[in-house]
């Protein structure tokens, strides 16, 4: 396994097999067996440092607090904020609502920024998060396993009653990323967090993509799809938002709560009917979205001319430091695309034959992407989208007549696929690596049976001693995945 340090500069503790002790608890008791050795005496583990150096740059780049204090000026001993082209006046008004998997180190800059006139904020991270004390600041754990819980849902309502205090001499800076969603929950009346719960599991078990879970979240929430900044009125607002979402749409970046909501509940219905999951949905869900329960949260009935949105970090930046580091390396880099989508087992069997046509040509490229895929889950196991993309694509390499015919030519290739949060679904680990010789006719059995499984991390976790998994720990930020497909020139 490769363990990476949890700041964002990699750590290489565990390389070419060793395993620290400290790290078996996580791994299965059973090892797969292993094809060839790999790592440490040929290209291929040269090419695996590589990746990590590129995707290291890439988290680099969007690391939170550099992110904010890009957007946010102050000179020395000035009474104002300037955000953009926008000008306010401080006057011991200030106020701060953050929410999501990066917010910690965005708060900290914020409140070196504006400190003398900081009166209050709650601060709403991630489970186990390292978080020391920020003057005036509340800080509040939870969305453990990126689910909503109790403790988010506390820091929501606190968060909810701290706008609704402000007045119009007032500022509400807003800071999101991605996670923000799980951090930031609050059912409308009528709707239980559970039977909320339940619906957005539904979907996403069905494949549903990112558009489509928080359309549903917006309409299930008393403080998304704007309502927040309609709490917050007439003071003003302004957010600092780090997307985690295909395209940068501002309101589905963590639900959009400070944007005004373009969604209904007849979309709700469409996207349940159109995902064929309507018997897994709560009668109350149900009730709502078909207007037989009456809301208390009214939409869109007031302006949003006080609020200043801003968009300060998203995957295109991650991939284009990606590509400047890659090219620093020495290889010719492209950018195929920054909004992969679609079924991860489907996009890894297409990466694969991407990889592998490249991998003919025995050139020294870097191929870049960035994305969202979803899983639709059929299995029982442990996984996330990344491991399951790279688990797909090496049982693809397997299968390909291609990669039998390639092996003479000894040109390294490897497949990284990582989520930029360190969190690949519900295990430690960021994502995995997938290269040709990874399986052989002794594991390719085991190989297919986990993949049809969901059970990506647990393949991985003991193949090879669980070297082809990426490590990073929490990052404290979150602009979606990233592959990273590196091939070089043939070895001597």
């Amino acid at each position: 396994m490769v363990h990476i340090s949890s700041s964002i500069g990699f750590k290489v503790i565990a390389n070419c097999g060793y395993l620290p002790g400290a790290l078996f608890s996580v791994l299965p008791r059973h090892a797969v067996a292993r094809c060839y050795s790999q790592s440490c005496h040929d290209g291929l583990g040269t090419l695996k440092e590589n990746a990590k150096q590129i995707l290291t740059a890439a988290l680099q780049a969007v690391a939170p607090e550099t992110l904010v204090q890009r957007a946010i000026r102050r000179s020395a001993c000035s009474q104002y904020l300037h955000v953009g082209d926008a000008t306010y006046p401080l006057q011991k008004n200030v106020y701060i609502a953050a929410f999501g998997k990066g917010v910690y180190p965005m708060a900290k800059a914020v409140t070196s920024i504006v400190h003398d006139h900081l009166v209050d904020g709650i601060v709403s991270v991630p489970a186990g998060s390292s978080t020391p004390a920020l003057s005036n600041l509340q800080i509040i754990q939870g969305g453990r396993n990126n689910l909503p819980d109790s403790n988010s849902m506390m820091a929501a309502d606190s968060i909810m009653k701290m706008a609704n205090s402000l007045g119009q001499h007032d500022i509400l800076l807003v800071l999101m990323t991605g996670g923000g969603s799980a951090l930031f929950p609050l059912p409308v009346h009528g709707v239980t967090l559970d039977e909320k719960l339940q619906a957005i599991k539904a979907i996403a078990n069905a494949g549903g993509d990112i558009f489509q879970l928080n359309t549903i979240r917006k309409n299930l929430s008393a403080c998304k799809g704007g309502k927040l900044a309609l709490a917050a009125n007439p003071a003003k607002v302004i957010s600092f938002i780090v997307s985690d979402v295909i395209g940068d749409n501002l309101e589905i970046i963590a639900s959009g709560p400070t944007v005004k909501d373009s969604s209904s509940h007849k979309d709700c219905l469409t996207i349940i009917k159109n995902l064929s999951i309507d018997k897994k949905i709560p009668t109350s869900v149900l009730n709502l979205f078909s207007g037989k329960t009456c809301s208390d949260i009214a939409k869109n009935k007031q302006t949003f001319n006080n609020v200043q949105n801003v968009l300060i970090g998203s995957n295109k930046v991650a991939i284009h430091a990606a590509f400047e580091k890659a090219s620093q390396l020495g290889f010719d880099a492209t950018i195929h695309s920054t909004t992969v989508c679609g079924e991860a087992k489907d996009v890894g069997k297409t990466y694969c034959q991407m990889l592998l046509e490249n991998q003919r040509l025995c050139r020294k490229v870097c191929i870049l992407s960035g994305g969202e895929t979803t899983v639709r889950v059929e299995g029982s196991g442990v996984g996330g989208r990344n491991q399951e993309f790279a688990l797909s694509a090496s049982v693809q390499m397997f299968e390909s007549k291609l990669a039998s015919n390639l092996t003479d030519k000894k040109c390294p290739a490897v497949l990284l696929s990582a989520g930029t949060d360190g969190q690949d679904g519900p295990t430690p680990a960021a994502g995995a690596f997938a290269y040709p010789g990874q399986l052989c006719d002794n594991n390719i059995n085991t190989a297919r049976h986990h993949l049809a499984n969901n059970d990506s991390y647990t393949f991985f976790s003991t193949l090879n001693n669980g070297d082809d998994l990426i490590v990073t720990g929490l990052t404290n930020t979150n602009v979606m995945d990233i592959q990273i497909m590196l091939i070089d020139e043939p070895t001597t």
